[in-house]
């Protein structure tokens, strides 16, 4: 079995090669970035160069390198959906990806607002593009409105900070309601295979917008919320929900429509999503395991540790 992983040297990716190595023996992991060199050149038994997915090239050389594999994992947002758009271009392989809807609503924070709004799930008090905000009125927190972590975002929270901000593309980002400290910071794994389904909660801590530390919460309003949302976008394989809640409100600020970063402590935690979305792709596998909640807590320095 030969699987190629794009975005090679990401978090993400190498985590991803990691569990396969694992999990799948005797399998050949390979990558693709944009550069060779990087922190999984060690991981891989090769890494291709290849342009950047916006780049014209990129369609010809990826079919070239994907040849031989069986099985193709795109990790980086923009080849996401560049494989979305392109599937049909590669019906002979596997491509690890969601659905053209989720990819598409998902992608956007704005849209994810929209739609879950529209659909009457719990959603911050506003998040809209940041060239409909004439003027300031209320704080606010400023993201991409494409794109996930927490790398150049900021709290507006006067005008002389509004006003420095007629320097940007408006149009690429969002102003969205500021969920302060009262509020405990959730993410949230969902798998939903065929008629399998299930779902991880954990509490976690920040640090420029990657996972440090997860903590296992046990908290069945949320899990029949995150089932909900997997039913309701009839999901068939894995997504990343980031939400806040207080004693009075929840409300999911975005959605990675990929597996996220946290999947290597999901997976070392039991809840081993990954796995059972490749295994159902390959053999049509169902799993039959429930995760089960324990008191599990993990730090993530250089690698993941239980305490």
């Amino acid at each position: 079995m030969k699987f190629l992983i794009t975005g090679a040297n990401g978090d993400i990716a190498i985590s991803i090669s990691r569990i396969i190595k694992d999990e799948f023996k005797n399998s050949v992991v390979e990558g693709t970035d944009i550069i060779k060199e990087g922190p999984g050149e060690y991981l891989y038994k090769k890494i291709y160069k290849v342009p950047n997915p916006n780049n014209k090239n990129y369609l010809s050389q990826i079919k070239k390198v994907s040849r031989d594999h069986n099985v193709i994992i795109p990790t980086t947002e923009n080849e996401i959906k560049f494989f979305s758009k392109n599937y049909n271009k590669f019906k002979k392989k596997i491509v690890l990806i969601n659905s053209q809807f989720i990819i598409n609503t998902f992608s956007s924070k704005v849209k994810t607002y929209q739609f879950l709004k529209k659909n009457k799930f719990g959603v911050p008090n506003f998040c809209f593009k940041l060239n409909n905000l004439k003027n300031f009125k209320k704080s606010f927190f400023l993201k991409l409105d494409t794109g996930h972590g927490n790398k150049n975002y900021e709290f507006i929270n006067s005008s002389k900070k509004f006003k420095e901000l007629n320097k940007l593309d408006k149009r690429k980002w969002v102003a969205q309601e500021f969920l302060g400290n009262e509020y405990q910071e959730y993410t949230c794994g969902i798998i939903r295979l065929n008629n399998f389904e299930d779902a991880i909660i954990l509490n976690r801590r920040l640090d420029k917008g990657y996972t440090y530390y997860a903590e296992v919460v046990e908290n069945n309003y949320l899990r029949n919320i995150l089932l909900n949302l997997a039913e309701k976008i009839n999901l068939e394989g894995s997504i990343n929900v980031q939400l806040k809640i207080n004693k009075k409100r929840y409300a999911i600020f975005e959605i990675n429509p990929r597996l996220s970063s946290t999947v290597m402590m999901r997976h070392k935690m039991g809840f081993k999503d990954c796995v059972w979305w490749i295994n159902y792709n390959l053999r049509k596998k169902i799993p039959k395991f429930k995760f089960k909640i324990k008191k599990i807590k993990m730090i993530k320095f250089f690698s993941e540790k239980f305490i």
